[in-house]
């Protein structure tokens, strides 16, 4: 497996440049960018911006394992059209950047679903489908992968519910990013997730909860069982990216921390220092 970590936790005090320099010189070389403001704008074209990434990138020799939007701006699964067509113009500007800045990827949420009125998540559907299919015919046109992220706000937010969608739209070449979080936040057993998607998984997010909420604290300081979790990802042979997605005070420490107490419960991976 590939150890990546994920800038999410840098958005609100550090730049991009800033966030890959300090995980550039702390031995990553996987990384995945929230494509947020302040930390990175995802709406402004500038060729200065990513010329100056694209040296942190190479001056490392990182890989940008996927860029994602931040949740809360966007979503695919609106009733309104005004909506959807905003949210699906905001991936396509997302593609874009990370076609310049060298990407593997883009990852994609499935909208919002309608947490009160399960009957309306049918119609909602109607939304979602056409808006994914334009987002993925963007990203093939530009060369870029697609995984789809289970969230737990989310039109699709089960293991079996997105690969059912998946297999049932002939969906072959577009993956999934799975995250143990997302997952635990809804009950769902992110092992059993796990093992239902696999082939599926591009990428793996981790972070530690507790039981029943939606968190993505330091790993160890929450319920989830990463050892069952490294235990099923070795029974699959998997072999992508494992990313780092920590929210913590000091964003840097907490994937480092995170990352040795992962090697810690017997976790290795096959580059960076704690390999």
């Amino acid at each position: 497996m590939q150890l990546a970590a994920h800038t999410f936790g840098f958005v609100w005090q550090d730049s991009a440049e800033a966030a890959f320099e300090m995980l550039g010189a702390a031995g990553f070389r996987d990384v995945q960018l929230m494509a947020a403001p302040p930390h990175f704008d995802p709406w402004r074209d500038d060729a200065v911006r990513t010329a100056r990434l694209r040296a942190v990138v190479a001056r490392y020799g990182l890989r940008v394992v996927a860029g994602d939007l931040a949740s809360s701006d966007i979503n695919l699964a609106s009733p309104s059209s005004e909506v959807v067509s905003f949210a699906v113009d905001a991936y396509r500007r997302l593609v874009a950047r990370c076609a310049e800045l060298g990407a593997v990827g883009v990852c994609v949420g499935s909208g919002r679903r309608h947490a009160l009125l399960a009957r309306a998540n049918d119609q909602l559907r109607e939304s979602f489908r056409p808006a994914f299919r334009a987002i993925v015919a963007e990203a093939r046109r530009r060369g870029l992968g697609v995984g789809l992220e289970n969230h737990p706000q989310g039109l699709l937010a089960e293991a079996a519910t997105i690969r059912g969608f998946l297999d049932a739209e002939e969906y072959q070449d577009v993956g999934v990013i799975y995250d143990v979080a997302n997952a635990v936040a809804i009950g769902e057993d992110p092992v059993a997730g796990l093992a239902t998607l696999g082939p599926r998984l591009r990428a793996v997010h981790l972070s530690d909860s507790p039981l029943g909420q939606w968190r993505h604290d330091p790993i160890g300081s929450g319920e989830i069982d990463f050892t069952a979790i490294g235990r099923e990802l070795r029974r699959q042979a998997y072999e992508g990216p494992v990313v780092l997605e920590i929210l913590s005070d000091n964003p840097l420490q907490g994937l480092i921390a995170g990352a040795q107490r992962l090697v810690r419960d017997g976790w290795s991976f096959q580059q960076g220092p704690w390999s």
